[in-house]
């Protein structure tokens, strides 16, 4: 076959064809281009791996990352069968709060109601057994959902307190410290409505004494005042000339809350107790009776945590 002659009058005339079709197809391969460069160079959110945030956990040999920590918080603090909003809620409460605690992992955590309780897969699989899988999955699906979602304060991690149930009214920071924080403050709470709300400590006067460390008799225990604060927790406990705070109180008697009533019943001192934990912050029972009323996780935590926001992880490169 010959090869094909192209007539040195038609070159001009490609040229200027070639040159049109490069100026016509040229803004969409630049179109195309910098999609490609803005979507590149957009914000990164970031889970743990890319951050390398680690979690020091206190008697534990080696750090876990931040995610699979919270999967173990959430699975020791919360029951696992709480409505999946709720679930999401203390995943984001409990990783703000550790990476406040530890300034992003710089420092241990203790695994103890003092802090926040973990527990790892082995203790998981031993809690629940047959509905381990269940389980398991619900909340992995609660934390990944949230994955990298903080609480923040104009611009800050905020100590992201919860505890099991208020008396209808959650403590502020201020009562319950002396700390006065603006994302911290009283507010209703619905979880008075839990079954388990309502609790009786029976102690004989010998107990009472002990545990006190003090010789008093039973009419000296029906002379007892008690002081509430504006959230209906008692602030002092006062007998005579000894007085007590109502933590210390708390304490001392291993009660649930500091929202309690003493009272001698057939010779006996019969305690009785609302609600379960410090007060302050989240109650999960709250969470989870919000939830299931249709609120969502963000709108849960706006509720317990005022003036708050919920920001993504970032990281730089």
């Amino acid at each position: 076959m010959k090869p094909l002659k192209i007539h040195k009058n038609l070159i001009p005339i490609f040229s200027i064809a070639l040159f049109i079709l490069a100026l016509f197809f040229l803004p969409f391969l630049f179109k195309n281009s910098n999609k490609t460069l803005k979507e590149a160079s957009g914000p990164l959110v970031v889970a743990e791996e890319e951050c390398n945030i680690y979690i020091r956990i206190t008697g534990q040999k080696d750090p876990i990352p931040l995610e699979e920590y919270v999967v173990g918080v959430v699975a020791a603090e919360m029951p696992a069968n709480f409505h999946p909003e709720a679930l999401k809620a203390q995943a984001i409460a409990a990783r703000t709060y550790v990476l406040k605690s530890t300034n992003n992992g710089q420092t241990e955590i203790e695994p103890t109601v003092l802090r926040q309780v973990f527990y790892d897969e082995d203790t998981r699989k031993a809690n629940w057994q047959s509905t381990f899988d269940e389980y398991e999955q619900k909340i992995r699906q609660a934390v990944e959902s949230t994955r990298g979602e903080v609480l923040k304060y104009d611009g800050e991690l905020i100590t992201a307190m919860f505890h099991s149930m208020s008396n209808g009214r959650t403590e502020s920071s201020l009562n319950y410290s002396g700390v006065d924080l603006p994302y911290l403050q009283s507010v209703a709470s619905a979880d008075f409505h839990a079954e388990n709300y309502v609790s009786k400590n029976t102690l004989t006067l010998a107990e009472w004494n002990k545990l006190l460390k003090v010789n008093m008799t039973l009419d000296d225990i029906k002379k007892i005042r008690t002081k509430q604060n504006n959230t209906g927790r008692v602030e002092k406990v006062i007998a005579g000339n000894k007085e007590w705070t109502g933590r210390d109180f708390r304490t001392l008697l291993d009660l649930r809350s500091t929202d309690f009533t003493i009272q001698v019943v057939n010779d006996k001192i019969e305690i009785t107790t609302e609600g379960y934990g410090h007060g302050v912050g989240m109650s999960q029972y709250g969470a989870d009776a919000m939830a299931k009323q249709g609120r969502s996780a963000h709108e849960i935590l706006a509720h317990y945590y005022k003036g708050t926001t919920i920001e993504k992880m970032m990281c730089k490169k």
